[in-house]
């Protein structure tokens, strides 16, 4: 477990497990009076770590990371596709292999080819085009809710989108968003995420 400190572009410390009681025992060492200063905590979906912020940082904002959604939701869109080539005729079955990393990344960082063959892709599937959709559009939220009341009502339309479908693993991610919904909108009263952790964090693995 990474504890970092990104405004200030430090690591705090690096913890030999992500256990609960771990965190509550290194919140503990730094006393009241620090764990009290703290105005916001970032974490992943990981419930301990939520846990121990409750109970050790009385005045601590608790953020859900965007980029664990986000990857939430690309785990989702992995099971559909799934789901949707298992139950294509061999012609669609051809067309969609092999799809994975079109259907995830970033449009903008996609070839000329790779546009087209997502295009064909999507126009062979409907399902598909509309579980495409539905990701762009929650990745638009992400970026352009210019306020915490405007992505409330974005996240409420979202789920409602998703929810008129028969897509069964994005419906699943609903769930995890209505558990997580109000850490989730606390992203946006400051935009705080994981970034820099996660970059220590690859550093770390480099090095191992």
């Amino acid at each position: 477990l990474i504890i970092s400190a990104p405004e200030l572009g430090i690591v705090l410390d690096v913890l030999k497990d992500r256990q609960k009681a771990s965190l509550e025992a290194w919140f503990e060492e730094r006393g009241a009076a620090w764990c009290a200063a703290v105005e916001v905590c970032c974490a992943d979906m990981w419930d301990a770590y939520h846990q121990a912020a409750g109970a050790k940082l009385p005045n601590a904002r608790q953020t859900v990371d965007r980029f664990h959604v986000v990857s939430n939701l690309n785990e989702a869109i992995t099971k559909t596709r799934r789901a949707i080539q298992g139950q294509a005729d061999e012609t669609t079955r051809e067309i969609l292999k092999g799809c994975r990393w079109l259907l995830l990344k970033n449009p903008e960082k996609l070839k000329d080819t790779e546009q087209q063959r997502l295009q064909t892709m999507l126009e062979s599937s409907p399902e598909l085009k509309t579980c495409y959709e539905l990701k762009q559009a929650f990745r638009n939220w992400f970026n352009h809710s210019a306020n915490r009341q405007q992505a409330e009502a974005g996240l409420s339309d979202w789920m409602a989108k998703v929810e008129a479908t028969t897509l069964k693993a994005l419906h699943g991610f609903c769930k995890t968003l209505s558990n997580w919904r109000e850490r989730i909108l606390n992203y946006f009263d400051g935009r705080h995420s994981n970034g820099f952790a996660e970059g220590v964090n690859l550093k770390i693995k480099m090095i191992n």
